[in-house]
C-alpha cells in the first residue's frame, strides 16, 4: 500500500485527542461509605456495565475516526493482479487492434473468441472516457480496414458490433504498424495500442517489428487467459488422376494437422464427392503431427467435373475442418509433331525432349494422344484429326502446304512453330508469313567469340513473361526453373506496326521476343524463337520445361487443364481464361460474385478475380457470341483457408514489439491500481454516524 498525500499522515497525531478527551471526563470523587447507598448500588449494577460498555465504544469510534481522517486525506492506494489491461482516462490517443482473422471464430466458453474480444474493447472504450481518441484496426491479413482516430465513440460501437470472424489469418505486424502509424499522426502525449488476441505464433514475423523502442505503450488483451486453444484442421488437400480405379477413377490426399498439447485417436475423416460421403476413415495424431489420409474413389458418371472436400469431425473451430477441390476429367489432346530435323540417335532427336515432356515416362493417363511425322509426311496428315500441330526445326513449307495449315488454324486449331538450325528468315519469308505471328531477321549467337569461361555469362536468360497468361499460370512470379536456363542462339523478330493479332509473351534479358501469340481467324499460333531441344539453349533439363510445353500445347488446344493441385487461398486473386466468350459471371459459394463483359473483356485473353473471401467451390458462367450461357466447368476453382491461422499455438512474449512505457512486451497479466481512499471517507462518515448516536443515547 502507498499514498498519493503521505504528509497528510501527520494528523495520526489526533489519535491522542479521543484519549485526552476520556481521561480529563473521568471525575473522581472523595468515597463517603453510606449503608442506604450500598443497597441502591447494587440494584444499578447491571445499568453500570452498559454505561462503561458505551463509554468504550465511543472511545473507540473517536479513536477511529481519529484516525480515519488523516488517512483519508493521504488517499491510499494499492494494486492488485489483473488479467485485463491498465487503463487511463482522460485525453489520449489510443488503437484498438482486434482479431478478426478466422481463428477468432473460436469457442470458448459458448462464444467466439472476438465476442470476447469485443467485450473487452467496449469496456476499455468506457474506461477511456470520451475525451479520448480511438481507433479501431482489424488484424486480419490484407484487411481493407485502415482505421482513424475519431471520438465519436457511438460510431466505435457500431463499428465493434459489427465485426465478424473473416476467412484470413491474422497479420500482427501489419495491424499494429497502422497503429502505430495512426498514434504518429496524434497531437496527444499519451498514445497507446491495445492488442485484443490470442497472439498466436504463426500471426507474428520475425524481423519485422512494427515500431521500435521509442513507439507507443503496447497493453495486450489475451481473453483465452491460460487456457490452451487445441485445434485440428485440413491443412492441405490434392487430387490426381488414378488409372486403377478407372478412366474416372481419383486419388485425394489430405494433410491433416493437430494443433493442441494433446494425442488424438481415432479422428473421424470423411470425402465427399458431388456432395455425396463415398469414403470414411480415422487418423491418429499426435501432439503437433501432421499426418496424410489417402482415399481412393470416381467421378459421378455423365458429369465431366466434380466438387470434392474432406471434412473432419467438429472442433471448437469448425471453418477450418474442411477443404475443397474442383477436378475434371480431363479431355485427351492430340497432338501431330511434325519434326524437321530427325535423328537415329534418339537423345539427339529435335523431338526427344518434347515427346517426353508430352507424355512423361510414356504415361497413358499423360492427357495427350502424340503423333510424329517428318516435314515430308505432312503431307498425307489428316490435319482435322488433330488438336495441335507442332512445326519444329522445319524448313520452309510449301505454299500449298502453308495454305493448308492456315485455313485448318482460322478453323480453330493451334500451331506452334520452334525455329533451329534448319530455318532461315528468307526461305521463311517467301511462304511462311501466314503462319507467323512475326516475321524472322537473322539469329543472333549471344556467345559468339567468347571464351568457355565468359560463355555462362553472356547467355541469354528468359524475362519479362505475362505472369497471367494460362501458359505461365503454373509459375510463380520469379520462377527460377524458367529464369535460370541459359539460351546462347535466338532468332530475332522483324519489324511490325501490327499488334491487333498479336501478343508478346516473353522477352530475353537483352529484350528479344522469345515467345509470341497470334490470333487467326478462331484459332492460335505461337511462335518460340530458339529450339525445342536443347541445340540452342538448356531449358529442357530445368524443371520449368515439362509445364511450360504442356500448359501451351493445351492453351493452343483449348483445353486448359485445371491444375490438380492447385491450392487457391481466401484473398488471392484467379487469372480465368476468357476462351473468346462475351460475358463471364463469376459465383462465390455465398453468393456473391464479379460480372466482367464490354471492355472489362473485350481483347483480353485472361481475366483476374478478386473476390475470393470465402472458402468453397467458386463457379463460372459464360456466354458465347450466339447469346449461349451456360456452366463452364472447365474455370470452376476451389477457394480454400490459409492453413497458417489454423495453428493457434501462443507466440512468445519476447516476439512482440516492446512497449513505448518501457516495460516490455506486457503478454503476462498487469497490476491495476486500487484507490482505498474512497472506502476509507465512507468508513469515516459511518463511523461519524455511530458517534453522534452514542452521545445521544449517553
Amino acid at each position: 500500500m502507498s499514498f498519493l498525500a503521505p504528509l497528510m499522515l501527520v494528523g495520526l497525531a489526533g489519535l491522542l485527542v479521543p484519549v485526552v478527551i476520556h481521561l480529563i471526563g473521568r471525575r473522581r470523587a472523595k468515597v463517603v461509605r453510606f449503608a442506604a447507598l450500598d443497597f441502591l448500588l447494587a440494584s444499578k449494577r447491571k445499568t453500570a456495565r452498559r454505561l462503561r460498555l458505551r463509554e468504550r465504544l465511543l472511545f473507540l469510534v473517536r479513536a477511529l475516526v481519529s484516525l480515519a481522517i488523516p488517512l483519508a486525506l493521504a488517499k491510499p492506494v494499492t494494486s492488485c493482479r489483473t488479467g485485463g489491461p491498465q487503463v487511463t482516462r482522460g485525453p489520449q490517443a489510443a488503437v484498438l487492434v482486434i482479431d478478426d482473422s478466422f481463428g477468432a471464430g473460436y469457442r470458448l466458453g459458448g462464444r467466439t473468441i472476438l465476442a470476447h474480444e469485443v467485450e473487452e474493447a467496449r469496456r476499455i472504450l468506457d474506461q477511456l472516457g470520451p475525451e479520448a481518441e480511438v481507433a479501431i484496426v482489424r488484424a486480419s491479413e490484407a484487411s481493407t480496414n485502415p482505421g482513424e482516430l475519431s471520438r465519436d465513440h457511438l460510431r466505435l460501437r457500431d463499428t465493434l458490433a459489427n465485426l465478424e470472424p473473416s476467412a484470413r489469418p491474422a497479420d500482427l505486424n501489419r495491424a499494429l504498424a497502422r497503429a502505430a502509424q495512426l498514434l504518429a499522426g496524434s497531437s496527444h502525449r499519451q498514445h497507446t495500442v491495445f492488442l485484443l488476441s490470442p497472439v498466436p505464433a504463426a500471426a507474428l514475423r520475425a524481423g519485422e517489428p512494427p515500431w521500435g523502442a521509442d513507439g507507443p505503450a503496447l497493453r495486450v488483451v489475451d481473453v483465452r487467459g491460460d487456457s490452451p486453444l487445441p485445434n485440428r484442421a485440413v491443412v492441405h488437400a490434392s487430387v490426381e488422376p488414378d488409372p486403377s480405379t478407372g478412366s474416372r477413377g481419383i486419388a485425394v490426399t489430405a494433410e491433416i494437422a493437430n494443433f493442441g498439447p494433446d494425442a488424438i485417436e481415432g479422428l473421424g475423416v470423411s470425402l465427399r464427392v458431388a456432395g455425396r460421403i463415398v469414403a470414411t476413415g480415422t487418423v491418429d495424431l499426435r501432439p503437433g503431427e501432421r499426418q496424410p489420409k489417402r482415399f481412393l474413389a470416381t467421378l459421378p458418371p455423365g458429369k465431366r467435373a466434380a466438387e470434392i472436400d474432406v471434412e473432419l469431425a467438429g472442433d471448437a473451430l469448425p471453418i477450418d475442418d474442411r477443404r475443397w477441390l474442383h477436378t475434371e476429367v480431363r479431355d485427351e489432346v492430340r497432338v501431330l509433331l511434325v519434326d524437321g530435323d530427325p535423328r537415329t540417335t534418339r537423345h539427339d532427336d529435335e523431338l526427344f525432349y518434347l515427346e517426353a515432356a508430352l507424355r512423361p515416362g510414356d504415361r497413358a493417363d499423360s492427357g495427350t494422344a502424340v503423333t510424329t511425322i517428318t516435314a515430308d509426311d505432312l503431307g498425307d496428315a489428316r490435319l482435322d484429326d488433330f488438336d495441335v500441330v507442332v512445326l519444329a526445326n522445319v524448313h520452309a513449307l510449301p505454299a500449298e502446304r502453308v495454305t493448308v495449315l492456315e485455313r485448318w488454324v482460322r478453323a480453330g486449331g493451334g500451331l506452334m512453330v520452334t525455329l533451329g538450325d534448319r530455318t532461315t528468315a528468307a526461305d521463311y519469308a517467301k511462304t511462311m508469313s501466314p503462319l507467323l505471328p512475326q516475321t524472322l531477321a537473322d539469329p543472333v549467337d549471344a556467345t559468339w567469340g567468347a571464351t568457355p569461361d565468359e560463355r555462362a555469362s553472356r547467355a541469354l536468360h528468359l524475362t519479362k513473361w505475362d505472369a497471367d497468361h494460362p501458359i505461365f499460370a503454373a509459375f510463380s512470379a520469379d520462377a527460377p526453373e524458367l529464369r535460370d536456363a541459359s539460351y546462347t542462339r535466338a532468332f530475332l523478330l522483324g519489324p511490325t506496326t501490327d499488334t491487333t493479332d498479336r501478343k508478346v509473351l516473353a522477352r530475353f534479358t537483352n529484350g528479344a521476343t522469345a515467345l509470341v501469340e497470334a490470333m487467326r481467324g478462331d484459332g492460335r499460333i505461337l511462335l518460340y524463337t530458339s529450339t525445342i531441344d536443347r541445340d540452342w539453349n538448356d531449358l529442357a533439363i530445368h524443371a520449368g520445361y515439362l509445364p511450360l510445353v504442356q500448359q501451351a500445347i493445351r492453351y493452343l488446344a483449348r483445353k486448359q487443364q485445371h491444375r490438380l493441385d492447385d491450392d487457391i487461398l481466401v484473398g488471392r486473386g484467379v487469372a480465368l481464361p476468357t476462351l473468346e466468350l462475351t460475358r463471364l459471371e463469376v459465383r462465390a459459394p455465398e453468393g456473391k460474385g464479379a460480372v466482367f463483359e464490354g471492355d472489362r473483356l473485350a481483347g483480353r485473353s485472361v481475366v483476374r478475380f478478386l473476390g475470393t473471401e470465402h472458402p468453397g467451390i467458386y463457379r463460372v458462367i459464360g456466354t458465347d457470341a450466339a447469346g449461349g450461357a451456360r456452366e463452364r466447368d472447365e474455370l470452376a476453382f476451389a477457394v480454400n483457408l490459409d492453413p497458417r491461422g489454423s495453428d493457434l499455438t501462443p507466440a512468445d512474449p519476447t516476439r512482440l514489439p516492446p512497449s513505448g512505457t518501457g516495460e516490455g512486451a506486457g503478454a503476462e497479466p498487469g497490476r491495476r491500481r486500487v484507490e482505498l481512499w474512497h472506502a476509507v471517507a465512507a468508513g469515516l462518515l459511518l463511523l461519524l454516524l455511530i458517534e453522534s448516536l452514542l452521545v445521544v443515547r449517553s
